[in-house]
């Protein structure tokens, strides 16, 4: 078994990490949900826990629908995007100042794990809320067209990672389409998802489910 103890595990909730937690052998963190809670209680772990050289983020994810990605896809990514739905509508702006993408440093054991598992690599793209309606083709197209996957904590742990220069990584479950119906089929999806994605982590990292 390769030496995991440099990398923390981490999920918003403790349903995204249970699994990974009952082992007792991998530092676990539940971020919180969102761009605030997510980025504190990481620095703040970081803070106390210099052995930490990479992040591994264990989380679910909704897929766009020009992404070819469907329900009960795995999925890992390193490159993260920031795109605001009011931006994208027109009726914000987000300042050019602000960071709107973020090429994470990579963990080769994390990226051969992901290869190991046969995970489809894609693009995030995180905001701090969940879409709920459906966007159109054009507004997909001009700006989307890159991401393939919404998370709403992976920006901000990338941000905090890149900052330090920590390597991070994000493996989701693919739980819901994005769009009007997605926060209810996350609702359904969700749990059977975590069990999966959970059980392939350990069955790859000590070769047992």
């Amino acid at each position: 078994m390769k030496d995991y103890s440099h990398i923390l595990f981490c999920g918003a909730f403790d349903g995204e990490t249970d699994y990974l937690a009952k082992l007792g052998r991998l530092n676990i963190l539940n971020v919180g949900v969102g761009f605030h809670e997510s980025m504190y209680n990481l620095q703040n772990y970081l803070s106390k826990n210099e052995n930490i050289r990479s992040i591994l983020f264990v989380g679910s994810a909704g897929a766009y629908p020009h992404s070819g990605l469907n329900i009960g896809d795995f999925v890992f990514s390193y490159k993260f995007l920031y795109k605001d739905l009011a931006d994208i509508k027109k009726i914000a702006k987000v300042p050019s100042i602000v960071t709107k993408h973020i090429l994470a440093k990579t963990d080769p054991y994390v990226i051969q794990m992901s290869k190991s598992l046969d995970f489809k690599e894609t693009v995030s793209n995180s905001m701090n809320y969940v879409t709920l309606i459906d966007l159109s083709s054009e507004e997909l197209v001009d700006n989307l067209i890159e991401a393939g996957a919404e998370n709403m904590e992976a920006f901000s742990i990338a941000y905090i990672a890149n900052k330090l220069s920590i390597p991070f990584t994000a493996f989701y479950a693919i739980t819901n389409i994005v769009g009007s119906n997605g926060s209810a089929e996350w609702a359904s999806n969700w749990r059977k998802a975590s069990n999966i994605l959970q059980k392939k982590i350990i069955q790859n990292i000590f070769g047992s489910k």
